[in-house]
């Protein structure tokens, strides 16, 4: 009896230090996320799936999946499977209040175990998978008298659908104007590219441009001027053909976007950072938005703001600077913006 005890317990033993040595191979990982969308706020639901051998030896196994810093809030991502012979193993979890942002999932952790807690090995298996999450938004009410009319002469535009307006004239072809446009009569009697000027409406030229310069961190600020650009870009678009918006990504970049490309403007938005260094005040990108009105989204108003808007305003261009909240220093450039000739939209006023 001693001896089957014996040659049991050593048998046991054995197997155990086996199986806990015995190299855990993953055939393949996979992650999968319930939405391919998603915007700020909501929650995301994951899932993942081990495949493995169908004889592959473990007494347990815990899984924990990696999860980016700040992507949002959850309890448990991961799971512990005992002893099976499925080729699958598979676990969900939620991911609540997800954060703005291109979040990178990059990795798994597997640890391993035997029956009496005396070995124990991790191993990292790679499972790369990034999901981009949009900034919220909501259409907002009129700004500005948006829509009326008027002519701006000698401007020259960058739209879509200049067929559906008045020509206005004829000049050089300059290099970025739409083919579309181009005037191939005119260009075969001058032997030289011609393009037609058309009359632009207030409406049309828009551009919806933030500012991403933060002195003071304020995440939240920071974070609801972002979602007042995109919905000033989602509110224009669904008035006219399109918009362009324009960004600071260390340096200013556009973007034309009308509501079949939204998705590329809220892309961009999405993956947008506080910028420790002050806007320019004066930038070649400037000049482009001659005779548009420029919705200037930022976070704080101060002396380089101030300037910015002066610069824009001595290239004829109508500013309406946005801002979620104001402090009193605000209150106090905004009386300048004013006297200058700047309107302001507060969106909490």
């Amino acid at each position: 009896m001693s001896w089957f005890l014996f040659y049991s317990v050593v048998t046991v033993v054995i197997s155990t230090v086996l199986v806990a040595l015995y190299p855990f191979r993953i055939v393949k990982a996979e992650r999968v996320f319930h939405k391919d969308v998603l915007r700020a706020g909501e929650s995301l639901t994951v899932t993942v799936t081990l495949h493995k051998r169908a004889l592959q030896p473990f007494f347990y196994v815990r899984v924990l999946d990696l999860i980016p810093k700040n992507l949002g809030t959850y309890e448990e991502s991961g799971s512990l499977f005992f002893f099976s012979f499925q080729r699958r193993l598979v676990f969900s979890y939620t991911v609540r209040d997800v954060k703005r942002g291109a979040h990178t999932f990059e990795q798994l952790s597997l640890v391993f175990g035997d029956l009496f807690g005396l070995f124990e090995r991790e191993k990292k298996v790679l499972c790369e998978t990034k999901v981009l999450v949009y900034p919220r938004f909501h259409e907002l009410p009129p700004i500005n008298d948006f829509g009326k009319p008027r002519r701006l002469d000698g401007r020259r535009i960058q739209h879509s659908f200049e067929e559906d307006r008045s020509l206005a004239g004829v000049r050089q072809y300059v290099p970025g104007d739409r083919l579309t446009s181009i005037d191939w009569k005119q260009s075969a009697r001058s032997s030289k590219l011609m393009t037609k000027e058309f009359e632009s409406y207030q409406g049309e030229g828009i551009v919806v441009a933030f500012d991403s310069a933060v002195i003071d961190p304020n995440e939240s600020v920071f974070e609801h001027s972002v979602e007042l650009a995109a919905s000033l870009m989602v509110t224009f678009t669904q008035k006219q053909p399109g918009v362009r918006l324009a960004v600071r990504l260390g340096d200013w970049m556009s973007l034309e976007v009308n509501q079949r490309s939204i998705s590329k403007g809220l892309m961009t938005l999405a993956q947008l950072i506080p910028s420790g260094e002050p806007t320019p005040a004066i930038h070649k990108v400037y000049r482009d938005w001659s005779g548009m009105h420029v919705y200037y989204v930022c976070v704080r108003l101060n002396e380089q703001v101030l300037k910015v808007c002066k610069t824009l305003l001595e290239e004829s261009v109508v500013v309406t600077v946005c801002l979620v909240a104001v402090s009193e220093q605000d209150r106090t450039f905004i009386k300048e913006l004013e006297k200058a000739g700047v309107s302001t939209f507060i969106e909490n006023e």
